[in-house]
């Protein structure tokens, strides 16, 4: 975690060095978790997450994780990058006034 990507001799990201340096889970780079909290609401739990990036810049992944009809576990996950943040809180509050 926290690893630079590494430059080759034309100064661009070899992005093979980095991807075979990064640490996986499941065959996917594990990205650095900067914040995290839980939200249990009734059968669903949400899980608001920042994570950093390759980049270095910081994004949110909300997941809905609840059981279906034939117990099956079920996780729904959307990511949101820092710069369309803004006018997604602006959307939820005018949607919380007709909640």
């Amino acid at each position: 975690m926290g690893q630079r990507p590494v430059q080759s001799s034309c100064g661009t990201t070899n992005k093979m060095q980095e991807l075979q340096n990064a640490p996986y889970n499941n065959g996917a780079p594990i990205q650095e978790k900067v914040y995290g909290q839980m939200v249990k609401a009734g059968s669903k739990t949400y899980f608001l997450d920042v994570k950093k990036a390759s980049n270095g810049s910081n994004y949110l992944t909300i997941a809905e994780s609840y059981k279906n009809q034939k117990g099956e576990k079920v996780i729904n996950r959307i990511l949101m990058f820092k710069d369309h943040f803004p006018e997604f809180v602006g959307a939820l509050e005018e949607v919380k006034k007709f909640l």
